[in-house]
């Protein structure tokens, strides 16, 4: 039976409708968007999302620059307010609640997007933004190519500065991005977690942690910006890394690891990344801790 011509015309505008909400409903890609997995943001979409409420944005530079100019709406966030000597070990990171009341101080909440930015795409921009990520801030950021590039592509700068309201401390620690030194120590050796120093080379090939990769974290970026996601996976594929063995990632102090770190868990994806804080520092103060040295690689030929 063949349905009339009035019950037609109700199914047509029942499906517009349907079609019309689906619409409504569906997230929009557009250029407020951040890129993948908001671990990169450019100039351009801080420019789009400095007024919005849920951004924090913290500039990671010394505070004397940040005096003389830095964008606007920004707030100052060191790595040195960020740690203090801990056992002996100088330089060490504040455990995730005293990090959550550092941020707190400066209005990251539960559901802040935090936007570090530094001179360019350094480890002082890294390293706010990893303590932000232990911290328990869930989306964190680091701006493309830092203030150099911002003002380099005329943007606008600031000597105001913003009070921002406090932020009852609300954050609940991550603390399973990091490594703490007992659990490397059982690591080492185990044939399946893999050791990144991130050290210059030298540094690396006077002492490491047993068996540990070198890749030096400057390459991860070039002139001031991070370089092509594809181009670091390969070299750090090159140097050892697996993306099917966990990595632990270190330094001398934990500062220049938080680079090769937030590149590779969050600018890569790598599924099982953590970060040794305590690093080489902790690990050749500590007594009965295995090390190892290596020779340099011999330059190239010319």
């Amino acid at each position: 039976m063949s349905s009339s011509p009035r019950a037609r015309h109700r199914s047509v505008l029942l499906l517009a409708v349907v079609l019309v909400v689906a619409a409504a409903l569906a997230p929009s890609a557009g250029a407020g968007d951040a890129p993948k997995a908001q671990a990169v943001v450019s100039g351009e979409w801080l420019q789009a999302n400095l007024d919005a409420k849920d951004v924090v944005l913290l500039d990671a530079r010394p505070m004397r620059h940040f005096l003389q100019s830095h964008v606007p709406r920004a707030q100052s966030v060191t790595p040195e307010n960020l740690r203090s000597s801990s056992g002996g070990v100088p330089a060490t990171t504040y455990p995730p609640e005293v990090l959550g009341a550092v941020f707190a101080r400066v209005g990251v909440a539960r559901g802040s997007h935090v936007v570090v930015y530094g001179a360019e795409s350094d480890n002082d921009a890294t390293y706010v933004a990893t303590a932000a990520l232990v911290a328990g801030a869930g989306k964190v950021s680091v701006l493309d190519g830092g203030f150099s590039r911002w003002t380099a592509e005329a943007r606008a700068t600031t000597k105001d500065r913003l009070l921002s309201p406090l932020a009852s401390p609300s954050l609940q620690g991550n603390s399973s991005l990091l490594v703490p030194i007992e659990e490397v120590k059982k690591r080492v050796g185990d044939g399946r977690t893999v050791f990144l120093d991130v050290r210059a080379e030298e540094s690396w090939a006077a002492g490491h942690i047993p068996g540990a990769k070198n890749r030096f974290w400057k390459k991860d970026v070039d002139g001031g910006s991070f370089r092509p996601e594809t181009v670091t996976r390969a070299e750090m594929e090159a140097a050892g890394v697996s993306w099917e063995k966990p990595v632990v990632v270190y330094c001398n102090s934990g500062h220049q690891a938080s680079e090769g770190f937030f590149t590779l868990k969050y600018r890569l994806g790598h599924p099982d990344a953590r970060l040794y804080q305590g690093s080489w520092m902790e690990w050749s103060m500590t007594p009965g801790t295995p090390r190892e040295t290596s020779a340099p690689e011999a330059p190239a030929p010319k």
